[in-house]
């Protein structure tokens, strides 16, 4: 029952965060979305491999979590430098 209600918490906060990246007022704003919702999705992913009993997913919630650290990283040097990578 705790995992349900985890899960649907998780899920809703993925939805709020979903519309913060679409429509936030700047791209800071929109950088810090989009690293929320990455480790909101590790954890969606994490809640559902304990759920199901599925241990292979918790190697994607790892791939996930590096994917999104890059990703976020990457994003915001790019908006500071103009550029990613010398």
């Amino acid at each position: 029952m705790i995992i349900n209600l985890a899960l649907g918490i998780v899920t809703l906060s993925v939805l709020l965060v979903t519309v913060r990246v679409l429509r936030g007022p700047s791209w800071g704003d929109r950088i810090m979305a989009f690293d929320f919702l990455s480790v909101n999705l590790v954890v969606l992913i994490a809640l559902i491999a304990v759920k199901f009993r599925l241990i292979v997913m918790l190697d994607a919630a790892l791939v996930l979590s590096l994917l999104g650290f890059l990703s976020t990283v990457a994003l915001t040097r790019y908006l500071l430098l103009g550029r990613v990578m010398r």
